[in-house]
């Protein structure tokens, strides 16, 4: 795949325009697959009802979904003709995500908001399950992204925007989408310079250059919690269906870091991998999380219990009532 960037705009306007990335366009499958998913909007790629419930879940609303029930519902939106205010986003939740929930109103918000709030990681799926509000498996971002590319692959053709990771970076990932994925096109990519979140202008300009391109889909990845926060203040304003908050997504897309291996990816120990891979980065945070995370559990613990015990207590005086109006009728 050749990659082409565009000028840089004239940094006179307070919008810059878009450098975008563009596929080759030589592929005749992905214009017939184009053709073909506005065709097949009505096929069905995952197993779960659009209307899983949702668990409350340490100050979350978690959607409780499978990974073919979260790609499913992404379908649907993907293909969803009916005008929606803004872009719908989705966040994926772990144990640092849940603990930093708590102190940070403004995450709080942009969880509160979040179109779908997928359980990433092990101990959230463990701790779900420990506090009766279960939600079938784990959702990482890492995996969701793949898997939405392996079923538009196979069933149509999506228009994706590349946003985060270090320079240069996601030109590799789009290249090695391209080889894994011909029916899924990168048509832009953008690493925004460090403090972009609190510069106006540069948040402008990036949502110039989504608006440049319309993807179906935006892969952030600028790093937990600013790309939940960035997400949240803008999504009205995002120009595409679907925006993921997918933290290292498009390193790993770009092989820039490696996954842990499969096995600890099932056992739940891919966090030891991610700390031993990064560890001045990631030690300190693993190890606030370790001592926080169990409190966290062992509170809403106690407090349903607390709950529990209130609503046996009423329902015991409803029947004692109930049994007093029946004696007194006799």
């Amino acid at each position: 795949m050749s990659l082409t960037n565009m000028p840089p705009a004239d940094s006179s306007n307070s919008v810059a325009q878009p450098a975008i990335v563009q596929a080759s366009s030589s592929s005749a499958v992905a214009n017939t697959t184009l053709t073909n998913a506005q065709n097949t909007s009505e096929v069905s790629v995952g197993g779960d009802s659009p209307q899983a419930p949702k668990r409350n879940l340490l100050g979350m609303e978690i959607d409780a979904l499978t990974m073919e029930g979260a790609v499913d519902r992404l379908w649907n939106w993907i293909h969803d003709s009916q005008e929606t205010q803004g872009c719908r986003y989705v966040v994926t939740p772990n144990v640092d995500h849940a603990v930093l929930l708590q102190e940070n109103e403004d995450l709080q918000a942009a969880y509160r908001d979040a179109h779908l709030v997928l359980a990433d990681g092990h101990p959230v799926v463990l701790a779900s399950k420990l506090l009766k509000q279960p939600v079938p498996e784990r959702v990482a971002g890492s995996e969701l992204v793949p898997s939405l590319f392996d079923a538009f692959n196979l069933h149509g053709a999506l228009k994706v925007f590349l946003l985060g990771a270090a320079e240069g970076v996601a030109e590799v990932a789009a290249k090695n989408m391209l080889q894994k994925w011909p029916n899924v096109q990168t048509i832009g990519v953008y690493s925004p310079p460090m403090g972009f979140e609190k510069d106006k202008v540069e948040c402008a300009n990036i949502l110039a250059r989504i608006a440049a391109c319309k993807p179906d889909v935006v892969v952030v990845g600028l790093g937990a919690p600013k790309q939940e926060l960035w997400v949240h203040r803008y999504h009205q304003l995002i120009d595409a269906k679907v925006a993921l908050c997918v933290g290292a997504t498009i390193d790993f897309l770009a092989g820039e870091k490696k996954r842990a291996p499969y096995w600890m990816q099932r056992t739940g120990l891919e966090w030891a991998h991610r700390m031993f891979s990064e560890p001045k980065r990631l030690v300190k945070r693993y190890a606030k999380d370790a001592w926080v995370f169990p409190q966290l559990v062992a509170r809403q613990w106690i407090a349903d219990a607390r709950i529990s015990v209130v609503q046996e207590q009423k329902e015991l005086m409803i029947q004692k009532d109930q049994k007093l109006q029946e004696d007194g009728v006799r």
